[in-house]
């Protein structure tokens, strides 16, 4: 593992540790608009690292705002409890996309995958919890 994949983790874990110790129960705000904020910032990566050269990582992008984007909207127009789970599974499902990016080493940094996969598995945790 090279150094700056552990101080990730390392610094992940804190962040991580520190959203769910300020949870204060209010799912709608962060909770909620974080997680299409968090895909957006991949279109972002991509479009600064040059995958606009490249069709199909760019679309897998914009699909991941619009998808995330897409759980966010509906989780605050259905009953509060289903959407508070329906933000969680969003938060682990991005979890898993960070993975994928972690795994495929394009789009993002490593370190930066891998901080995001401890960070939104936290969240998601804390707000299934």
């Amino acid at each position: 593992m090279t150094r700056s994949s552990l101080l990730s983790l390392v610094v992940s874990a804190a962040l991580g540790f520190a959203i769910v110790a300020d949870d204060d129960g209010d799912w709608t705000g962060f909770g909620t608009w974080g997680l299409p904020a968090c895909a957006l910032a991949y279109l972002v990566f991509a479009l600064a690292r040059g995958f606009a050269r490249r069709p199909a990582v760019l679309a897998a992008q914009v699909a991941g705002v619009v998808l995330f984007g897409g759980v966010a909207a509906v989780a605050l127009a259905v009953d509060p409890g289903v959407g508070r789970c329906a933000v969680a599974a969003g938060w682990l499902a991005h979890a898993a996309w960070d993975l994928a990016h972690f795994r495929a080493d394009l789009v993002v940094p490593r370190w930066y995958a891998l901080g995001c996969v401890v960070v939104d598995s936290f969240v998601g945790v804390s707000l299934a919890w």
